[in-house]
């Protein structure tokens, strides 16, 4: 928090008092270590060399080390390029190291290189006016002039856009300063300003309400933290300020028993929170948040047409509400309304694009509806943000298979697997995956190995079960694969494809019965689902659906 408040000295106490108390304590030494690289480079370099020989997979450590060597002149630019290739290593997707390291070799004459890192930056990073004009000036210095003015160009203005920004934390620090030392006219302007240049900067609305507060103009401070909250509805401090003032309408939070009520989630306790919250939004009937966590209880007990409801009610009160958007494409997507569940995606993601979640929920969306290329796209861009997104490497994993690209697939699974055992989680489905690519490459030992890894994780999944039974068969341990298939069946007997398998392993094994019962079961379960698609694709609109304010494609 001191860091993010510009108090490097308080926060470099901080970090040391940590270190104190827990010297083993890898985030502390690397935060320690980013503090310190711009006064003192080589105090840095010791503290993230701690970091990451405590925790080599801190790749935020990582890349501060590879800034810190370059910012001492005893390594240079030779030791900060060793470290940013590990760096790459770790994540080929983090943007900001590529930009690093074709800056570094552009420095050390090697342009080639910089020109190919430079490229890549851009790729994953689009908006990062720097890269394209680090880019512009390699490519001007590889004699490719044509291709270096319309990046410089584009660099240029995104970096215009970037000053903004900058001038705008400028002012709200000055600002601040202003405030603290009772100079509110002053504090007032750097804020105003700052409005001025970043128009959805809720910072600078609740800063303003409170030079405005302490000048005594209430309606105009009250105006400036409703209008904090409109840009950001969780600002406790803003909801406070309100209820202080004495104008807090019916429709306004509680902040005190919100904390009580964000209680249960922790304990995912919905089922009692539930009723907490129906009250609430009685009281409350203003509340986007009280709307939006009631809904989120009912998406988490399956009540799906009521969770639409209350979220759809969320959404009307506040439309910038991404978590609502986010939890109504769930339940939209559970019930087959791809076209709308698409459309709150992108609605959250449109209000919040550093999203990784709501990216790769519209990835999972693209691909249950077997749309690989953009699926792609959305999980690619979920692992730009969190490259340790677990779920999200294994759904790129699925997606490069669909498209043909094995080797990218096996990659992904295995990274996935690696990162999971690291932290010693319980994600399976990295090894089912892999384990089904096995046998459908025609590896039934592999496939085992991995499905029998992927039940000592998780003994219940059933699609671990399934792809062992595969690998049975292909093996042709087929009283071993009926077993596995049966258990999978067991754990979900919904899935006809279960049932396709089955008849066939009976039958090869003589048991005729047992075939055709397996069979019906199949034919059964196969018109069943095949019926609910074709109802989901012939319904413009399901019942219980509440309008959503200028339309349902707002």
């Amino acid at each position: 928090m001191l860091t993010q408040a510009n108090d490097d000295d308080g926060a470099i106490a901080s970090f040391r008092e940590a270190i104190r108390i827990s010297p083993d304590y890898a985030d502390a030494h690397a935060n320690l270590g980013a503090t310190l690289t711009p006064t003192d480079s080589e105090q840095a370099i010791h503290e993230l060399e701690k970091a990451v020989a405590l925790a080599p997979t801190l790749v935020k450590a990582q890349f501060n080390l590879a800034e810190a060597y370059g910012s001492n002149s005893k390594y240079g630019t030779t030791k900060e390029i060793e470290q940013l290739r590990k760096v790459i290593g770790l994540s080929p997707r983090f943007a900001r190291a590529r930009l690093a390291l074709g800056k570094a070799l552009l420095h050390d004459g090697k342009v080639a290189d910089s020109v190919t890192e430079l490229q890549e930056a851009t790729r994953l990073e689009p908006q990062n006016g720097e890269a394209h004009y680090q880019l512009g000036l390699a490519l001007a210095r590889a004699g490719r002039k044509e291709e270096a003015e319309p990046e410089l160009k584009k660099g240029r203005e995104l970096v215009s856009t970037d000053d903004r920004n900058q001038n705008a934390n400028l002012d709200i620090t000055e600002g601040r300063m202003a405030l603290d030392n009772g100079d509110l006219d002053q504090a007032a302007i750097k804020f105003n300003h700052a409005i001025k240049l970043q128009p959805e900067s809720s910072d600078a609305q609740r800063f303003l309400g409170m030079v405005l507060e302490k000048q005594g103009d209430t309606g105009a401070a009250s105006a400036a933290y409703r209008k904090t909250l409109d840009l950001n509805p969780g600002d406790l401090f803003a909801k406070q300020r309100l209820e202080t003032l004495g104008i807090t309408e019916s429709g306004e939070d509680d902040p005190a028993k919100m904390t009580e009520l964000e209680s249960y989630f922790r304990g995912s306790r919905f089922e009692e929170v539930e009723p907490l919250l129906t009250a609430y939004v009685d009281q409350h009937p203003k509340s986007s948040w009280g709307w939006y966590a009631l809904g989120y209880s009912q998406f988490a007990q399956k009540k799906i047409g009521l969770s639409i409801q209350s979220l759809a009610k969320s959404l009307q009160l506040d439309v910038k509400n991404v978590e609502a958007h986010k939890i109504l494409g769930r339940d939209l997507m559970m019930i087959g309304r791809f076209d709308a569940a698409q459309t709150e995606f992108e609605q959250g993601i449109r209000y919040n694009p550093e999203s990784a979640e709501i990216h790769y929920d519209l990835g999972k969306l693209f691909s249950i509806q077997d749309n690989w290329a953009p699926a792609r796209k959305e999980f690619e861009a979920a692992l730009r943000i969190d490259s340790f997104y677990l779920e999200a490497m294994d759904a790129l994993g699925m997606t490069l298979e669909a498209l043909g690209d094995d080797a990218g697939a096996v990659a992904e699974y295995q990274k996935a697997i690696a990162l999971n055992d690291e932290r010693k989680g319980n994600f399976s489905s990295a090894l089912v995956n892999l384990s089904a690519y096995y046998n459908r490459t025609s590896d039934p030992g592999k496939a085992l190995e991995h499905a029998n890894k992927a039940l000592e994780l998780d003994p219940k999944s059933d699609r671990a079960w399934f792809q062992k039974g595969k690998a049975d068969e292909g093996e042709g341990r087929l009283e071993n694969a009926v077993d596995a298939v049966s258990r999978a069946i067991s754990l979900n007997w919904r899935a006809s494809s279960y049932y396709y398998v089955l008849p066939g392993l009976y039958r090869r094994l003589g048991k005729t019965e047992e075939s055709r019962k397996a069979l019906d079961s199949f034919t059964r379960l196969d018109k069943e689902t095949n019926e609910l698609e074709k109802m989901r694709r012939s319904k413009a609109n399901p019942v219980g659906v509440p309008p959503r304010p200028g339309g349902e494609h707002e």
